[in-house]
């Protein structure tokens, strides 16, 4: 029975690829990363980023306001991506 649970999370863990995202924010002492599912939405992936950086206590004080925040990839994109698009879609280089 547990051999069972491991190998179903195993199968489930290989058809769901994942993205390491790394956000600087002008003016913080570094970058803020962590892990996401490729079917996650660009505003979810915001929010997230967000919460994080006040749970880091980094400066300056941004606000939990996704609205005002735009995701940019640094190798292809000039404009920030909609933010309904799955995060795969944001960059493919």
């Amino acid at each position: 029975m547990l051999y069972n649970n491991k190998h179903q999370r195993n199968q489930k863990s290989k058809t769901t690829n994942r993205f390491l995202v790394s956000i600087n924010v002008l003016g913080s002492a570094g970058p803020i990363r962590f892990v996401v599912k490729e079917d996650e939405t660009v505003s979810n992936v915001i929010n997230y980023a967000l919460k994080c950086y006040v749970r880091e206590g980094k400066l300056p004080l941004l606000g939990l306001d996704s609205s005002f925040f735009r995701l940019y990839c640094p190798y292809c994109a000039s404009e920030g991506e909609n933010r309904f698009n799955g995060i795969k879609e944001l960059c493919v280089v």
